[in-house]
């Protein structure tokens, strides 16, 4: 019998992604983090350079001329490298320190103390402040009874100076599975202290996994799914792996790739349009802005033969279900506001409001419905884990496009209402593209889309 649920590790416009299709329909696409992305968990010896005491923080050279930024609030013990402890924090001290958050424009890279080693079961944070270890289960897990057994557990383990997250695939397993998983973690959190003295600056004592093992480890461990790749180099490291994953299969017909087969390319050409048609005929209209997402519900072609009420009520309920699904495939985060069809009735608008709060619950990522507010608005929040699919997409394809317009030999791109013409024979130079790019890049985008779709249609 095949899994219900597949993960896929695939190439995506030349990129390495992870492709999630739950229930046949695809939920999530994440695609391998970028240079800067990657050092995310990576563990360095790092110098601190100097101290700021107004914004209580330090900044840490962690790798040659690259200094991050370290909160002093936030990281309160800090891992010396000579094992010591010392009164103070003072430049020219040398710490061990993980990249938590990347670099982003002219923001530095956000450094943390807390040593965290994320496994299948268990996430294990070291360097806490606290002396005694302390234990948090997932929110996911719900069932009461293993809760309680859980902690009964944790009573008889001997761990100090750590967190330990239980994550939800705990729940599915024997807790001597879990107890080995975090010994592991533990002892390699030990060997980067006894490793450190001998170290010298700007090692780097450790770094995570690859995108796609970590993409493996992060979906349940059961039988409902399965991980499907048709890059064989993936396959052999999933194959090699000694931790518990689920089924493995390897897709390896070469007259219809793995990408054709589940339509990935259409389906993340449909996460980047702002239109969302719903199959009742109504229709969303997704705007992500700034300072918050913004969506707006439509009734569109419904036709139905209801009274107008009945019409925006059902409208609104399939459009609850289909929000929660566009939210964590093109991975929104922050405010968003959804302005759904207005409708009259109180009992209606909680029955919505409640619909609305059990689909955000399927979200892998802590999402809420917060309330309605007196303009009839529903506000929503998602936690940020990463850069949103539009964000990621844009930042690869802009210089696609650079390279496809040079060496196509003729490509039509309207720039303010005039046809620019650009070929092998005849084309702008590099730096003035860069400058009309730049200008245009949201027309562009678009117009690379439309040919790319045209390229699709061809195929098929």
């Amino acid at each position: 019998m095949s899994a219900l649920n597949k993960l896929l590790l695939t190439r995506l416009r030349d990129r390495n992604a992870a492709v999630r299709v739950e229930e046949g329909r695809v939920r999530q696409i994440d695609f391998a983090p970028s240079q800067a992305e990657e050092e995310i968990g990576a563990v360095y010896v790092g110098k601190v350079r100097n101290i700021v005491k107004n914004i209580q923080a330090a900044f840490v050279e962690y790798r040659p001329g690259v200094n991050g930024f370290y909160s002093l609030a936030e990281n309160r013990r800090h891992l010396y490298t000579d094992g010591r402890e010392h009164s103070v924090l003072k430049a020219g001290d040398e710490i061990l320190v993980q990249v938590s958050r990347a670099a982003v424009k002219t923001k530095d890279a956000v450094l943390t103390s807390r040593i965290s080693l994320t496994g299948v079961y268990a996430v294990y944070i070291a360097g806490t402040e606290k002396k005694s270890a302390q234990l948090n289960i997932s929110k996911k897990i719900t069932d009461v009874s293993w809760r309680e057994a859980a902690e009964t557990w944790w009573e008889k383990q001997e761990l100090t100076d750590c967190e330990v997250i239980l994550r939800t695939n705990a729940a599915q397993a024997d807790f001597s599975l879990v107890e080995e998983e975090i010994r592991t973690l533990s002892d390699t959190f030990r060997k980067m202290l006894e490793h450190a003295p001998s170290r010298v600056l700007f090692s780097v004592l450790y770094r995570p996994e690859s995108f796609s093992l970590r993409e493996a480890k992060g979906i349940p461990q059961n039988e409902e799914w399965e991980i499907v790749s048709d890059q064989p180099e993936i396959m052999t490291e999933l194959k090699e792996y000694a931790g518990p994953l689920p089924k493995l299969r390897f897709y390896d017909d070469a007259s219809y790739s793995l990408s054709a087969l589940y339509s990935l390319e259409t389906e993340l050409e449909r996460a980047l349009k702002k239109t969302v048609w719903l199959k009742s005929g109504g229709y969303l209209v997704i705007e992500p802005t700034e300072a918050m997402t913004v969506i707006d519900v439509n009734t569109g072609k419904n036709t139905e033969k209801r009274t107008a009420e009945e019409t925006y009520f059902k409208t609104n309920l399939e459009a609850a279900a289909e929000i929660a699904v566009q939210l964590r495939l093109r991975n929104l985060s922050g405010i968003i506001i959804v302005d759904f069809i207005d409708m009259d009735s109180p009992d209606q608008k909680k029955t919505l409001l409640q619909t609305l709060r059990n689909y955000l619950q399927k979200d892998p990522v802590k999402t809420a419905a917060v309330d309605i507010t007196a303009l009839g608005l529903v506000e929503l929040t998602r936690k940020k884990i990463s850069r949103p699919l539009h964000e990621i997409i844009k930042e690869k394809e802009i210089p696609v496009i650079i390279r496809n317009y040079r060496h196509t030999s003729s490509i039509k791109i309207y720039f303010r209402g005039n046809v620019l013409n650009i070929s092998k024979s005849k084309y702008l130079s590099k730096k003035k593209m860069l400058e009309v790019i730049k200008q245009n890049e949201e027309k562009i985008y678009e117009q690379y889309l439309k040919i790319i779709s045209k390229e699709n249609d061809k195929m098929k």
